[in-house]
């Protein structure tokens, strides 16, 4: 399938993969994606990944002399942010593949929004020669990714980190951003805990708020979440809280990839427009 100038032909509708990242859409303001990426320009350069929008699309994808796994993501999507070590992980480790993503809840991307029918998140598009070669839905493992590229990538040898002090290396991140959840204006909050060699903890909590107005529709609501069987969920002062946990059923089923450093998660998170401290 040929891309041509952001149109698209003949590409069937992509299905709802996740009933819980579903119609979400996060705003991030341009001044806080810049503001993130001023700050840690040197990790961005370290991880690879490249943002892209509708004034570098064409460079960036069509043009690519590279292989391209781009991905389509949103803030306010679990499984986006579980599929982060993993493009990062490819990133480093395959030089000769470029990793690109777009954020659903950003702007300047109307045109890529309407060349691409996307409607669940992520949505990954394996890109050869300015043509779709294949496209993945979900959180999908590292090596279904590069076999769905049908291409042989050459594993860069990275050279080894130079060993630090323990006392040196941070242990905890916590990264958070507004955005919405079905309509709804929410909060998302991503934690970390770092051991010597994985990341050893993963919790990600969501606090959806419900105005006063539809007040009468929020058990319902909370119904279909727990229903979904994707975490947990309980009411709140001004809506309802989801949780997801490191030891939740839906957690272990998307088998997160664990290697990222502390400083590629912040930097990941950051591109995506979050706040980290």
């Amino acid at each position: 399938m040929k891309l041509n100038k952001f149109f698209i032909a003949n590409i069937a509708a992509v299905s709802c993969a996740m009933a819980l990242a579903a119609g979400t859409f996060t705003n991030v303001s341009a001044a806080q994606v810049a503001n993130a990426a001023t700050k840690n320009t040197q990790a961005y350069e370290d991880i690879k990944i490249v943002k892209v929008n509708d004034s570098n699309f064409e460079k960036e994808i069509l043009q690519s002399k590279k292989p391209v796994i781009l991905e389509i993501s949103s803030t306010s999507c679990p499984p986006c942010l579980i599929m982060i070590p993993t493009l990062i992980s490819i990133a480093k480790n395959y030089s000769d593949i470029k990793i690109a993503s777009v954020g659903i809840d950003e702007p300047d991307i109307d045109k890529i929004k309407a060349s691409l029918p996307i409607q669940a998140f992520p949505t990954f598009f394996l890109i050869k020669d300015g043509r779709i070669v294949n496209k993945l839905v979900g959180a999908v493992k590292e090596e279904e990714l590069l076999a769905a590229l049908q291409y042989t990538p050459k594993k860069t040898v990275a050279k080894p980190a130079k060993a630090k002090k323990a006392k040196n290396s941070p242990k905890n991140l916590v990264c958070k951003t507004p955005g919405q959840f079905n309509g709804l204006k929410n909060l998302v909050t991503i934690s970390f805990v770092f051991g010597a060699t994985e990341i050893e903890n993963v919790d990600i909590v969501t606090d959806v708020f419900v105005p006063p107005e539809m007040g009468d529709r929020r058990e319902q609501m909370i119904e279909h979440v727990r229903a979904s069987g994707k975490g947990e969920v309980e009411p709140t002062m001004t809506g309802f809280r989801m949780h997801i946990d490191n030891d939740c059923r839906f957690m272990k089923a998307m088998d997160m990839k664990r290697t990222s450093t502390y400083g590629e998660m912040r930097a990941g998170l950051e591109l995506q427009g979050f706040t980290c401290e």
